[in-house]
């Protein structure tokens, strides 16, 4: 378990992290002035351009296996200390924060309880992609590692994500699982976009990090005005607001704080240099309640290892599933052995249009769901509807989110859909592989006849089935879109209900160009 945080970093962790609103979140001179991080509408932007889907950037379940110096140290949050590289410069605002910080000192704990779950796989992962270890703090500034932090602009999590860019970014969200609250797979994602942003923005992490909040495009568009004049591009020489440069300096103070805590009379704060959590797969539904007494936990602390669920039922689909580190070495087998819950298939969710005489009762007793359902399916805090009303229906099919059963596909597939051959690499395992593919592990094991314990050998052929081209765009109707000033690849698919990566592979665009005013792309949207 986490021993004592230190105090002061403690009130770092939460006090930049209490929910974000709408207003300004610029540090002043004053405690009452202190804000949250980021503006909502600029947290907006974060469902800006994300190229890099087609080829996501993480391993997710490769092996979590540190150097072995780094195994020795015995506080985790010495271990992140030791391996900060960005430069901390002198600075009023960072001064400002730092002051901030050192006075308010009351809440470490409740930040230290949030992270100490999580922060070794996030460590980990910092370190096998090289990127710099001051991001473990994100999440502080951000949220205050709390996943149920949220705002009323639509961002959750740890990181705050927008619908879109988690959608864009692989976070599953449907009524029973929102994936920006998955601690896990949104950190996952939040790692993905930060390399993605920082290869876009002069190699920067410091523009990477102001852009991660504050929106890619306001971010770039910074950059190319400095170039068009000739000056530098590093974050300090750019022109941003007020509110999107403060995000910074209160990053950079937590870093120094934690590096330096000698100098600040701050005592260092310790957690065990372990992991304290495991992840297993989960293929079916599955009653949370009795996993739970499996495990020997509450309900509700086997619910906060895992925030992303909604509710105590897990979908008939492929989830992780985090469980405390001690844990038997085949907890997933006798969790497999509990009786499979039956619920509709995650994807398959429809919308429904309110009609004069609806009530949610009604509703609800015609799609065999319940009035809690609905309301939870609908951010509902009333039972009031309108005319007119768009309701998200828990087991209805839509268009672009077809149910999927998951042992029918072995001979339907092979008539409807092409045959491609996969070859394993070096590290891969079916859950990766079926990630990368977009098909679900129990289609590739069904497709292949392996069991779901395969050891999978690096020159293996997989066989997989996905639709063919000529399938895809023969059914959908073919439009030219001409881009327009303020466009994102995110913006126009959310605006016709494609993906991202479809757009891309459409148009053959190069994941590092920007999308220029006038160009034109070619679109295939289903009727």
């Amino acid at each position: 378990m986490l021993k004592r945080l230190s105090v002061a970093v403690a009130a770092a962790l939460l006090a930049s992290c209490a929910v974000p609103t709408s207003q300004d979140k610029t540090a002043g001179p004053a405690d009452d002035q202190y804000q949250t991080s980021g503006s909502d509408t600029s947290m907006q932007d974060k469902a800006a351009t994300a190229q890099q889907v087609a080829n996501a950037l993480l391993k997710h379940n490769s092996p979590l296996q540190p150097d072995a110096k780094l195994t020795q140290y015995d506080n985790l949050w010495q271990r992140i200390a030791d391996q900060m590289t960005l430069t901390v410069p002198n600075n009023d605002d960072i001064e400002t924060q730092k002051r901030f910080f050192i006075r308010n000192q009351k809440l470490l704990k409740t930040a230290s309880d949030n992270a100490e779950p999580f922060l070794y796989h996030i460590v980990t992962e910092l370190e096998r992609r090289k990127m710099p270890l001051e991001l473990a703090l994100l999440p502080i500034v951000e949220s205050t590692y709390n996943p149920k932090a949220g705002s009323f602009a639509g961002v959750l999590g740890i990181w705050q994500f927008t619908p879109g860019t988690g959608r864009n970014f692989g976070l599953k969200q449907n009524a029973w699982y929102d994936g920006r609250r998955d601690v896990i797979e949104s950190s996952r994602a939040a790692m993905d976009y930060l390399q993605y942003l920082y290869s876009n923005v002069e190699q920067d992490w410091l523009s990477a990090v102001a852009a991660f909040n504050a929106g890619e495009g306001r971010v770039f568009k910074a950059i190319e005005r400095n170039k068009y004049r000739g000056q530098p591009t590093d974050f300090w020489s750019l022109h941003l607001p007020k509110q999107n440069t403060s995000y910074i300096p209160k990053l950079l103070a937590l870093a120094e704080l934690l590096k330096k805590p000698e100098k600040y009379a701050i005592p260092m704060p310790v957690l065990a240099n372990q992991p304290q959590t495991k992840v297993i797969q989960i293929n079916r539904g599955l009653d949370l309640v009795k996993a739970a007494d499996l495990l020997n936990l509450r309900v509700a602390e086997l619910r906060r290892l895992n925030p992303g669920f909604k509710t105590t039922t897990v979908p008939s689909a492929s989830y992780q599933l985090v469980v405390p580190f001690g844990a038997a070495d085949d907890i997933d087998q006798q969790i497999a052995a509990l009786p499979n819950v039956k619920v509709a298939p995650v994807a398959s969710t429809g919308r429904y249009k309110v009609k004069s005489g609806d009530s949610l009762s009604k509703i609800a007793a015609a799609h065999k769901t319940s009035v809690k359902a609905l309301q939870r399916a609908n951010n509902l805090n009333s039972s009031q509807l309108k005319i007119g009303q768009l309701l998200t229906i828990p087991g209805l099919a839509t268009p672009d989110e077809p149910a999927v059963t998951a042992r029918s596909t072995q001979k339907t597939t092979a008539t409807a859909s092409a045959v491609q051959t996969y070859t394993v690499k070096s590290g891969d395992s079916l859950w990766e592989i079926g990630k990368k593919l977009n098909v679900s592990t129990a289609q590739l094991s069904n497709w292949n006849k392996l069991g779901t314990k395969a050891q999978l050998k690096p020159g293996q052929k997989l066989t997989y089935y996905t639709e063919s081209a000529q399938q895809t765009t023969s059914s959908a109707k073919s439009m030219t879109y001409k881009v327009r000033p303020g466009d994102s690849l995110a913006s126009i698919a959310q605006r016709f209900k494609v993906k991202v990566a479809d757009i891309v592979k459409w148009n053959n665009i190069k994941t590092n160009k920007y999308l220029q005013p006038g160009q034109e792309l070619t679109l295939y949207l289903t009727s």
